[in-house]
């Protein structure tokens, strides 16, 4: 499907048609930070969300349409991807969603399911709606194997090669080139409150979110690399992607060996993660969203007066019902459920002042695991995170 699909869809157009006209010239005032174009800067953070991170797009596609630009990026698993690529695709001032819309919607997921035949075949099953009502899922002994040699299904290779690929497209091989892609000023920057010049400080950092189930701590890379690789500029961005989104049981694990192991490597360790024995040989790590999927605690800092907000947004509107736990699988799935959300739930009970700024996207029926998302589905997806965005800015004054 054409990018133009996407973009020149009659609902987005008419969505872009309501914000502008609701708006004016001036546009809606989300920020200080201000460049010569006329940008608005905000940090933000994307929930993950599986191959419902499509939505994602079509929410930035409106940002960016309406001159919101990005400074610091943060995601977790499917808002990990988008995050890495907006950072990695140029320079902040620069429009990336017709890129994204390209790159990530044009591409056949199911590549990703990169298990052998048995593998793939056993998934098919189990992610069928008639299969897991009805028809047995046999656990092959292939199937078993992998589980017990490699605590995954499928070894995530292809989606390493893939990322690899685009970053490579905007000359970004390892942290370093992407320190630099992401150091550019855009003409102008400043606080327009103010008059100060903005630094590139600013608008440097990236995090993204993986569980190290190792040594049990929230991993924010590359911020927390050097815990991990003794020369971290050299480390291919990919790696931290492809760590956040490790789906447990699904994907392998992503793993790092050769930690450096020195007084100072365990000093790093204590101060960064309070974790305190011994460095271990190798490191597992999976999806972010174990311990947290909307990483948004990583940038809000309630006690300073910020130049720009923090944008958030979230995949699928939660905590709107109870768990039903009348069968053990119930059970399970609402306890599990229940760990994995408490602390971003937790941070924004203590802060509720954000929720003006999440805007929540409803996913409606479709499944974060749907890996064969058809081009009708994933337009769908892109137009309800289109929508959101619409909600979303609604709420702000306009520009004097």
């Amino acid at each position: 499907m054409e990018t133009t699909a996407y973009t020149q869809h009659p609902e987005i157009q008419t969505i872009l048609s309501e914000l502008k006209n609701a708006s004016g010239d001036a546009g809606f005032r989300v920020s200080d930070i201000r460049d010569a174009a006329g940008n608005q800067y905000v940090d933000l953070v994307m929930e993950g969300g599986g191959t419902l991170g499509v939505a994602l797009l079509g929410y930035i596609y409106v940002l960016e349409q309406m001159d919101i630009r990005f400074l610091r990026l943060a995601g977790t698993s499917a808002g990990s991807i988008v995050a890495m690529l907006l950072a990695g695709g140029g320079p902040i001032d620069l429009e990336k969603s017709e890129w994204l819309i390209e790159k990530v919607a044009g591409k056949d997921f199911s590549d990703f399911i990169d298990g052998d035949k048995q593998v793939k075949k056993f998934i098919d099953a189990i992610l069928d709606p008639e299969s897991r009502k009805g028809k047995k899922v046999r656990l092959t002994t292939r199937v078993l194997d992998e589980l017990k040699d490699h605590y995954g299904l499928c070894p995530g290779q292809t989606f390493h090669d893939w990322l690899t690929g685009l970053l490579a497209e905007k000359g970004v091989r390892t942290l370093e080139d992407l320190q630099d892609t992401r150091r550019a000023a855009p003409e102008g920057i400043a606080n327009a409150r103010t008059g100060d010049a903005c630094p590139s400080g600013r608008w440097e950092r990236i995090s993204v979110v993986t569980a190290d189930i190792t040594t049990g701590t929230k991993v924010a890379l590359p911020d927390m690399a050097h815990l991990y690789w003794a020369e971290p500029g050299k480390t291919n961005p990919a790696d931290f992607v492809r760590a956040s989104m490790s789906v447990p049981a699904f994907f392998y694990p992503f793993t790092v060996k050769n930690l450096p192991d020195s007084e100072q490597a365990r000093s790093n360790w204590s101060a960064a993660a309070n974790y305190r024995g011994p460095v271990p040989p190798e490191v597992y790590l999976v999806d972010g969203g174990s311990m947290s999927n909307f990483p948004i605690a990583l940038f809000y800092r309630p006690e300073e007066n910020p130049d720009a907000p923090v944008f958030g947004i979230k995949i699928g509107i939660d905590r709107n019902s109870y768990n039903a736990c009348d069968s053990f699988g119930a059970f399970a799935g609402a306890m599990l459920g229940s760990m994995m959300a408490f602390h971003d739930n937790d941070f924004f009970v203590q802060h509720p002042e954000l929720n003006r700024y999440v805007g929540v996207i409803d996913s409606g029926e479709h499944n974060w695991l749907d890996f064969s998302l058809s081009d009708e589905d994933k337009l769908d997806l892109f137009v309800r995170g289109a929508r959101a965005a619409r909600d979303f800015l609604q709420g702000f004054e306009v520009n004097e």
